[in-house]
């Protein structure tokens, strides 16, 4: 993986939350309950009627949109899992302490300095972790 792969994590992240949103917005609208009025003359004079159900051509697109909203957030979540099996597989203690408050846990950089046993700077931070990503 790449510094510019590591940088998009944050914004995946972010986009696999309004997935979930849009996710629970579109469930809630599953089986959408519907009603009309109409007139009923079957007995010569017109009486006024209520017709409810379900909207069935609703429900197809819901579940259209469903199926492209999952499938999209099933592919950012690999990008999610790529980005932890790598962080995992480096040997460098402090590089996958600052990859992981950075780009995973999404802390800004003066976080990332300060969340580290030794307190380093943001500057110092970001340093490190570009130098390592030129230098792989």
């Amino acid at each position: 993986m790449t510094l510019k792969d590591f940088e998009q994590i944050a914004y995946v992240k972010s986009e696999i939350d309004m997935l979930n949103k849009r996710l629970r917005k579109e469930q809630a609208k599953g089986g959408q309950f519907v009603g009309d009025t109409a007139k009923d003359y079957r007995t010569g004079q017109g009486r006024t009627i209520v017709i409810q159900g379900y909207s069935i051509a609703d429900q197809k697109k819901i579940d259209k949109i469903w199926l492209l909203l999952e499938t999209r957030k099933a592919t950012l979540e690999k990008k999610v899992v790529e980005a932890e099996e790598f962080i995992a597989s480096l040997s460098d203690s402090k590089i996958r302490t600052l990859l992981t408050l950075r780009f995973i846990e999404g802390k800004e950089w003066r976080d990332v300095g300060k969340g580290f046993y030794k307190k380093v700077s943001a500057d110092s931070a970001r340093k490190y972790v570009k130098a390592y990503f030129e230098g792989a």
